[in-house]
């Protein structure tokens, strides 16, 4: 089923570019996190520019626990990227599902220098580009094929 809410003239009339709610024709917000302007929405917040140390969805050497205890009251969708306990030299992408977390291995792979997700993605030339995708496409994984990348949990300085 396709919403659209735009009006059809494909420009936006709320005059906000950072708004968080569709709105409707006559200006009334719906407040409904619709998966398509989310999923926009979040691949906009990637910058593939940036190193992965400088994106704010990178969260470094946190473990699957402390990943976990961040994204437990958050909603389905949300993610961020740490380092991998087991494997020094991969990362792992821990998502919030709807039966609880998944945490996925990213590996280099040295022939190709490209970064894949699990066994079956498309490798990508780093972190933030593999990222970017999965916000606005299916994931290749197992039990989060209907998942995308929504919500980045921003690493909170302390």
């Amino acid at each position: 089923m396709t919403l659209n809410l735009d009006g059809g003239n494909g420009t936006n009339s709320g005059g906000n570019g950072g708004q968080l709610a569709p709105k409707k024709p006559g200006g009334l917000s719906l407040g409904l996190p619709l998966e398509i302007s989310t999923a926009r929405g979040s691949a906009d917040l990637v910058d593939v520019d940036l190193p992965l140390e400088r994106q704010g969805w990178y969260h470094g050497s946190i473990t699957r626990i402390e990943a976990e205890a961040v994204l437990r009251l958050l909603r389905e969708g949300s993610y961020l990227v740490r380092n991998s306990e087991s494997t020094k030299q991969d990362y792992s992408l821990s998502l919030k599902s709807a039966r609880g977390f998944m945490h996925m291995r990213i590996q280099k792979n040295e022939e190709l220098n490209a970064y894949i997700l699990g066994q079956f993605s498309k490798p990508f030339d780093s972190i933030p580009e593999m990222v970017r995708h999965f916000s606005v496409n299916r994931l290749p994984i197992r039990g989060a094929e209907h998942m995308c990348l929504l919500h980045p949990v921003i690493a909170q300085l302390l």
